[in-house]
């Protein structure tokens, strides 16, 4: 019996092997992939031949003969099957529909009736998703599951939010359970940084990365999640990734966790509007000075002002571009992970932000303890999180597939 099993999962391990090494490197040969995953020619052939009977994989011309016959090369069968990522935050629902390549073929957003309270915000969602799934006319059967994202913390293994600051009155809502039932697709729920560091490892610039972490950083705070060999290192009971609430001042301002000084109480967007507004009630020069109303300054004008020069602006972004680096260096002293991705509206929405974080991060590299400081932004900006949906889903597809 225990030889069974262990064959068995030999089996599934070189599936699973075979399949992401073709995702990966298509167009690919029989050949490569035995040398990759140090398997025989005659066992990729087994299992590609089972890929392709599935529609799964398709075959997609020849290669250039190393001697003899050239080799038929294989490919992922981009509409053999769909999947939806979804990222819920306080202001919108942002869905993307992605082929099997994960491919976006659809998206859209709407506004998030947080108001209305979590039932009303689920079915809302539900909705969205299914006709979202009928717009674009793809064989629902086809559609492997649907992946959301939000603030934590969350409990991941039940699919539960767990009261986020942010979301008032969402104390253990059942997501996934709820939009299963409501939409007949098999859902994922998980964090938004967990998303943003996923969406890196499958299809962006950590691809190939033994160790990555994932830095989320919003308008009103900072997410991480580390990632060692593809798989999310969740900590005691899921707690590990809150770099948000790493206390970097002591002498800090009281954080929504309790606690004094904590990285997000520095970085995010009420406090540098706040030291700007007061900048410019203590009389210093900037280009905002012409606002009738210093207490209605925005992000994105403070943002655009820094972006033309302004003194004042670039020095509030840059002292809190400090504080975020300190949260970074202790990340790579930490964990000294082979990338660091920085990723969320403070970096993809702001060019001039992100420029001057990934610039002082790099400048930490020449220290001691920091044997890596790797780090760069993310490759898909307003589309990270949703796109780290659909990893979870084609992740959770993939352990899963049977071909016998």
């Amino acid at each position: 019996m225990l030889g069974n099993i262990n064959s068995e999962t030999m089996r599934a391990t070189n599936l699973q092997v075979i399949f992401d090494y073709i995702r990966r490197n298509e167009p690919a040969s029989r050949r490569d992939i035995a040398e990759f995953g140090g398997l025989t020619v005659a066992a990729v052939s087994n299992i590609t031949s089972k890929l392709l009977a599935n529609g799964l994989v398709v075959e997609v011309g020849a290669g250039e003969s190393v001697g003899g016959r050239r080799p038929t090369l294989l490919g992922i069968n981009a509409d053999c099957r769909y999947a939806v990522g979804i990222d819920l935050t306080t202001k919108q629902m942002k869905l993307v529909i992605t082929n099997f390549k994960a491919q976006i073929i659809y998206e859209c957003a709407r506004e998030t009736p947080l108001d209305r309270g979590p039932d009303v915000v689920l079915a809302e969602m539900a909705h969205m998703i299914k006709t979202s799934i009928q717009a674009i006319g793809i064989d629902p059967q086809k559609v492997i599951g649907v992946g959301i994202v939000s603030a934590g913390p969350c409990d991941p293994e039940r699919g539960i939010m767990q009261s986020p600051p942010n979301f008032p009155d969402w104390g253990d809502v059942p997501i996934r359970d709820s939009i299963q039932e409501q939409t007949g697709y098999p859902a994922i729920f998980d964090k938004d940084s967990v998303g943003a560091a996923m969406a890196e490892y499958w299809f962006g610039k950590a691809d190939g990365c033994r160790s990555a972490f994932g830095f989320l950083i919003n308008r009103a705070g900072v997410g991480g999640a580390l990632l060692v060999d593809g798989e999310v290192f969740r900590g005691f009971r899921g707690g590990a990734g809150e770099v948000g609430h790493t206390i970097v001042d002591i002498h800090g301002a009281k954080c929504s966790c309790g606690n004094y000084g904590c990285l997000e109480t520095l970085v995010n967007e009420q406090r540098l509007i706040r030291e700007v507004s007061t900048g410019l009630k203590m009389g210093q020069k900037s280009t905002l000075s012409v606002v009738e109303d210093y207490d209605a300054i925005t992000l994105k004008q403070i943002m655009q002002a820094a972006g033309e020069g302004d003194t004042l602006c670039r020095d509030a972004l840059d002292r809190m571009a400090d504080y975020l680096v300190v949260g970074i260096r202790n990340i790579a002293t930490l964990f000294s992970p082979e990338m660091i991705v920085l990723s969320g509206g403070m970096i993809s929405k702001y060019a001039y932000f992100a420029k001057i974080v990934v610039e002082k991060a790099k400048q930490r590299q020449r220290e001691k303890f920091v044997k890596c400081m790797n780090v760069v932004e993310c490759s898909f900006h307003e589309n990270q999180c949703a796109l780290g949906a659909i990893a979870l889903v084609l992740e959770k597809f993939y352990r899963s597939i049977q071909l016998d």
